[in-house]
């Protein structure tokens, strides 16, 4: 949820902080869909040689670092690259989380366990880009967004330890992709 938060400045920051036009924000925005088009053929060449566990922690760890050097970029170049490998990086981790759910949930409460868990995420999604816009208004939007990045680093590496555990090892299905 905060990667959806942080995904909100992106035009903001782009335009802001980096000085670029409308139409260079929208080629950079273009470049992440080739990113994410890359990536999704890349999720499907190597779905039967990593686990939906893997695809999850690593897609979502290297998400929150693309996202945290997207904000530390100090020129439109150095976006551009994060954007890319942002989009690479998303594949991985919606491919994962998309599998895990899939084979996770009984098809019999997949809609209304969709419609809930789709709820609670858009109520966190809201809090989380409310507060990223009010401390944006009081701080510079870049450090903001930087901090934001750190935590989801930091969370995502808690998932990873978590994934990794005897416990979760247990109970999830470690089904390829």
């Amino acid at each position: 949820m905060i990667a959806f938060a942080l995904d909100s400045q992106e035009a903001t920051f782009i335009k802001q902080d980096l000085q670029a036009s409308d139409s260079l924000y929208g080629v950079i925005v273009s470049i992440a869909g080739i990113g994410a088009i890359i990536g999704g053929a890349m999720a499907a060449r190597y779905a039967k040689r990593f686990s939906t566990r893997q695809y999850i922690v690593y897609g979502l760890l290297l998400t929150t670092i693309c996202y945290t050097l997207f904000y530390s970029s100090p020129n439109v170049i150095m976006a551009i690259v994060s954007f890319i490998a942002l989009g690479i990086c998303m594949s991985f981790c919606n491919a994962g989380y998309s599998t895990f759910y899939q084979i996770s949930v009984p098809t019999s409460i997949m809609g209304r366990f969709g419609s809930v868990s789709t709820m609670v995420m858009n109520v966190l999604q809201i809090v989380f880009t409310l507060a990223l816009g009010l401390l944006a208004e009081w701080l510079s939007l870049q450090m903001v967004c930087i901090v934001f990045g750190i935590v989801a680093i930091f969370l995502s590496l808690v998932l990873y330890v978590f994934m990794h555990s005897k416990s979760a090892s247990e109970g999830l299905k470690e089904e390829i992709v």
